[in-house]
């Protein structure tokens, strides 16, 4: 049987921040956390694929820890609803169905318009927003190049950077969660995940229209065009399902 490595997934990427890179700085010093890392950017990355078994051994070989430190890592991702840990069988990546996507995505409808209304009342938005405009340029880079992990990572960072502006860590983490989710939703959804033509190619103008839109004090049309864009992505994920 052919193995699976982890390791490796920022290669042939733009600087493109992973799911585990933008979780809080005290985390990051954990070897626990350190593990947890490598096997939730695998599974975001789509090199750990929706119902692949994870082997206790094997991962302790790739990451070089304990197997306690895999099983506590295993635990923490199966209660972010990233792996599904069966008894007698073992833990495997989960694999989202129609319901769960629809919630996860609808969550993420209320939950980003409630951020967009509080970035309003946020002093020097402007200035704040700069950094979320250089990572579009990189997520266009990207699309054009063909790197699907970069854009699915940069694509999933424009939203979760736009909750870290917010300043609350509750709301940060509940985001960078259904953020990861959603990555998942995609891997087992989109049948051509690892070819250039199912990148969307209107992401990047999109998130580049809704900073533009707060930049200038839009803020019922942000909202709209906000909600537009996830329920397009829930649209295209149905037609997916339906499909199959």
């Amino acid at each position: 049987m052919r193995r699976t490595e982890i390791m490796n997934t920022d290669n042939e990427t733009l600087h493109a921040p992973t799911p585990s890179s933008m979780m809080p700085a005290g985390r990051h010093d954990s070897e626990l956390f350190r593990v947890y890392a490598l096997i939730l950017d695998g599974i975001t990355d789509h090199v750990l694929l929706p119902g692949k078994k994870l082997t206790e051994s094997e991962l302790c070989r790739q990451m070089v820890c304990s197997r306690n430190t895999v099983r506590g890592a295993l635990s923490l991702l199966a209660h972010d609803k990233i792996v599904d840990l069966q008894p007698n069988r073992g833990a495997f990546v989960h694999v989202p169905d129609l319901k769960e996507m629809q919630d996860v995505f609808n969550a993420r409808i209320e939950m980003e318009s409630m951020i967009l209304n509080l970035l309003f009342d946020m002093p020097d938005l402007e200035t704040r927003l700069q950094p979320l405009y250089a990572m579009i340029e990189r997520e266009e880079q990207a699309s054009d190049s063909g790197d699907r992990v970069g854009w699915n990572r940069l694509s999933n960072a424009f939203h979760v950077e736009l909750a870290r502006l917010i300043d609350n860590n509750v709301l940060f983490d509940i985001m960078n969660t259904l953020c990861a989710r959603s990555s998942l939703i995609v891997a087992v959804f989109d049948a051509q995940r690892n070819e250039k033509r199912a990148i969307n190619p209107h992401t990047h103008s999109e998130h580049r229209e809704i900073l533009d839109l707060l930049v200038n004090g839009k803020r019922n049309r942000v909202v709209k065009i906000m909600r537009k864009h996830l329920s397009a992505c829930v649209e295209r994920l149905e037609r997916k399902y339906e499909g199959e």
